[in-house]
């Protein structure tokens, strides 16, 4: 076999083991808490988060992995009682679980983790941790969002929680938040195009957008909020 089978097939296989890792385990999750959704879980009222705060594992652990836990301590909370989000039928809950799982190409090991909730039913997940760079004065973040589509919930609601999110974790303002927002509208474009291809009739459609952003929104709004109580 030629040298350089000997080395791409490896890769090749490699890569598809992560891709398959990824979506089979978001499928199979999903799958797990989403068995015959009932209408009225989608129709009610939002859920009441119950929040866990994780403790990360292990040695060694980046200072700055560190600094991010503490400073998105309340990230939940804020999303939660943010008005573009506290109106809406959106919810996020957070995971005992840092072991991120959703990211891609050699992603950081640990991270803070959230179920997403539609009303009463789980649709997908958010999963967010630090930079090597990162500092309270220029908090740069990596996110992963998972929606699962069905059609009891529009494009345009998902769209306007995925930019909610996309707001908060980036400076709110100029090139960052449009590319953001780009992305947004770049993933829903396609699922859109993609169902309509396949029919109104196919199965859920898995809605996966990353961002790389400064969450500097989101420690302005923690600040605010920190204010007010004391």
């Amino acid at each position: 076999m030629d040298i350089t089978a000997w080395i791409v097939l490896p890769l090749l296989a490699s890569l598809w083991a992560c891709y398959y890792y990824r979506y089979s385990y978001v499928e199979r999750k999903l799958e797990r808490s989403e068995r015959e959704p009932k209408q009225e879980d989608f129709l009610g009222v939002p859920i009441e988060p119950k929040h866990v705060n994780p403790k990360l594992k292990g040695w060694r652990i980046p200072s700055s992995l560190h600094r991010f836990f503490a400073d998105f301590r309340q990230f939940g909370l804020v999303v939660n009682t943010w008005p573009p989000v506290k109106d809406s039928p959106w919810r996020l809950q957070e995971l005992k679980d840092t072991e991120l799982r959703t990211f891609d190409n050699e992603p950081p090991k640990q991270g803070r983790r959230y179920d997403v909730f539609y009303n009463q039913q789980r649709v997908g997940s958010v999963e967010i941790s630090d930079t090597s760079n990162y500092t309270t004065e220029v908090p740069r973040v990596r996110a992963n969002l998972v929606i699962r589509y069905t059609p009891l919930i529009s494009f345009d609601e998902i769209s306007r929680f995925l930019t909610s999110i996309a707001t908060l974790l980036s400076a709110g303002t100029g090139d960052e938040y449009a590319e953001a927002r780009q992305k947004v509208e770049t993933t829903l474009t396609r699922a859109h195009g993609a169902r309509r291809s396949e029919g109104f009739d196919a199965g859920p459609a898995v809605i996966d957008v990353s961002f790389l952003g400064s969450a500097a929104t989101y420690i302005k709004l923690r600040d605010r909020q920190a204010q007010r109580a004391t």
